[in-house]
């Protein structure tokens, strides 16, 4: 299943990245960068992991809000893609291939591990969770903005960029995968506490703050952990 989902989204890689350039020119983009400065004043370092990181695009807004970025995704031709962008932005991420269910990276390093739109593709979450815990170090906080996308079915029409065939291969990956049988974020809520994350905090609004949308708007949870 793994492999699976990494041809995936390599083939999504060129609709992805140029998605995330037209996102470069819009509002949203500064208000991100607002929301990372602040998150930063909170931590007592600057070290961040970004899992599941697709074309760079949140890795370089967490470098311009001055973060010392690593970034990990599946995807090779993600990863291949995400180091252009940042070389044509002149910032410094260091990006590796990587399975979020197995960091390479020592105990306690991070400062802050984030991620977006990666949890619910994932075989096992119990221990990607358990790899993020890991490599946090004491008081780290961990940062997930998602959906409960198990009941959804995605299609062609809200997805226009997508490859031919794309739409149904994530669809049956998605229907396959273990979370999506979970009402989320309540699962996710019980598998942090599982760990022992000290404590588990969910804003269900929370997007739709930073990018200044109504509330009514449909958006993303996120749920924000420390480590104890």
């Amino acid at each position: 299943m793994i492999e699976r989902i990494a041809t995936y989204w390599d083939g999504r890689s060129a609709s992805w990245l140029k998605e995330r350039e037209e996102a470069w020119s819009r509002p949203e983009t500064e208000r991100w960068l607002e929301f990372f400065k602040s998150v930063r004043n909170k931590l007592s370092g600057t070290k961040v992991l970004e899992v599941g990181t697709a074309t760079g695009y949140f890795a370089n807004i967490l470098n311009l809000a001055g973060f010392e970025v690593t970034a990990v995704d599946l995807s090779p031709q993600m990863i291949n893609s995400a180091k252009q962008v940042s070389q044509d932005l002149q910032l410094n991420v260091d990006y590796s291939i990587m399975d979020a269910q197995h960091l390479q990276f020592e105990d306690n390093t991070f400062d802050l591990v984030f991620t977006r739109l990666m949890t619910w593709t994932i075989p096992d979450l119990e221990k990607c969770y358990r790899e993020m815990e890991r490599v946090l170090k004491p008081g780290g906080r961990l940062i997930n903005l998602d959906a409960d996308f198990g009941k959804i079915i995605f299609s062609a029409d809200r997805h226009d960029q997508c490859p031919s065939g794309a739409i149904e291969e994530v669809n049956e990956i998605k229907s396959a995968l273990e979370i999506s049988q979970h009402e989320r974020p309540a699962k996710d809520i019980d598998l942090l506490q599982t760990i022992g994350f000290g404590s588990v905090e969910i804003d269900v609004y929370a997007q739709n703050r930073i990018l200044e949308l109504p509330l009514t708007t449909e958006g993303l949870f996120m749920l924000e952990a420390i480590k104890k």
